[in-house]
């Protein structure tokens, strides 16, 4: 029989209510053993409402006290290096949640330690597992739109107080150390560069759009709070060598938008990206092809191996537990993660210079 492996969840808030407790046991062959959250009324809520036997207020606690094989770091991000850290020397398996590491220094300390302790490591957004993606990949293989060389990849929305409902102030979002670019920015990055692989430059212009906003639902409701500290919108520009390169407009400033949220450009079609990714949407593929007299959109099928789809934002789990047991790296590599991190840290040093700066890690 198969191990039952046993999850520990660092972080009892939104994220991990929605779309951790509730798919543990279904995406892997897996158990939830604990939670830690430093609210413990938090922490005692998440084992009565998802049957989870024992919880802690610190991870030195759960590491100390608690028999567990897998760890789902999803705190707020200014801990994730301070909590990864723990827990890789601990010899767990663990996801982070974005970011893992305020530098690239500190990911790198990361990685080197669960290599030391012969641990899998999984860095999440989750985009190189998704469905879409990897169709778009394909046709792209396939020569499906020709030489692939742009990419336009719209990544914003209207700012974690205006639409997520919290029980939890949302102002620490707006802190050093986190902000738009390490919330929202690191998702197009990591999709990007999951399609076009590692970037050679990146320049960069942002604006602090709305100095005070207000807090549109949860426990804190009508609360104004300062967002002038750091940047909330972003139009980054990549440079992947050759021809290729993609411009990724990130942010918390655009509360509706019709556009797409992705296009693929080549120089003989276009794969436009228009549905939310969780339904497992096939992309929608323009093709230009003068030799067979073909100009227009296609109604594009599954092709002879289509990629996997997705069942929940805890697909990040079966790409641990299938590397762990398989002894192969997970899709989620933090590798990648770093490339990505390594992007998001020279970004404020364009915004200021006004110029394209070399990137120097890979993946």
């Amino acid at each position: 029989m198969k191990k039952t492996w046993k999850v520990a969840v660092i972080g009892c808030g939104f994220f991990s209510r929605v779309q951790y407790f509730p798919y543990i046991r279904k995406e892997a062959n897996a158990d939830i053993v604990a939670v830690v959250d430093p609210v413990e009324e938090s922490a005692k809520k998440a084992c009565q409402d998802f049957n989870v036997p024992e919880y802690y207020t610190n991870v030195d606690d759960l590491i100390e006290k608690c028999d567990f094989d897998i760890a789902i770091d999803a705190a707020i991000i200014q801990e994730h290096h301070n909590i990864n850290m723990k827990l890789l020397k601990a010899g767990k398996h663990l996801i982070s949640q974005k970011t893992a590491a305020p530098t690239v220094e500190m990911l790198t300390e990361q990685i080197e330690m669960a290599k030391k302790m012969n641990v899998k490591f999984v860095c999440v957004p989750i985009h190189p597992m998704r469905y879409d993606i990897n169709t778009a990949k394909q046709w792209i293989a396939n020569g499906a739109i020709g030489n692939a060389y742009y990419i336009k990849c719209n990544m914003s929305h209207g700012g974690p107080e205006y639409f997520q409902y919290r029980n939890a102030d949302p102002t620490w979002f707006f802190e050093e150390g986190a902000g738009a670019l390490i919330d929202m920015g690191v998702h197009g990055l990591q999709i990007v560069t999951s399609i076009f692989g590692p970037a050679k430059k990146v320049g960069c212009m942002a604006k602090v759009t709305c100095p005070t906003r207000m807090v549109r639902s949860g426990s804190y409701d009508g609360k104004i709070i300062k967002t002038d500290k750091i940047p909330d919108q972003y139009i980054i520009t990549l440079d992947f060598g050759d021809n290729k390169m993609a411009v990724v407009d990130t942010g918390f400033s655009i509360k509706a938008t019709k556009a797409p949220l992705m296009e693929i450009f080549g120089d003989r079609g276009t794969i436009s990206f228009t549905e939310p990714y969780m339904s497992n949407p096939i992309p929608e593929l323009f093709v230009d092809d003068p030799e067979k007299g073909i100009r227009g959109w296609m109604q594009p099928k599954k092709g002879v191996k289509p990629p996997k789809k997705l069942t929940s934002q805890c697909c990040c789990l079966a790409d641990l537990v299938q590397a762990i047991e398989n002894d192969t790296e997970p899709v989620l590599s933090a590798e990648h993660a770093r490339h990505v991190l390594e992007i998001m840290c020279k970004i404020p040093e364009a915004i200021e210079s006004g110029k394209t700066l070399d990137l120097e890690t890979t993946f």
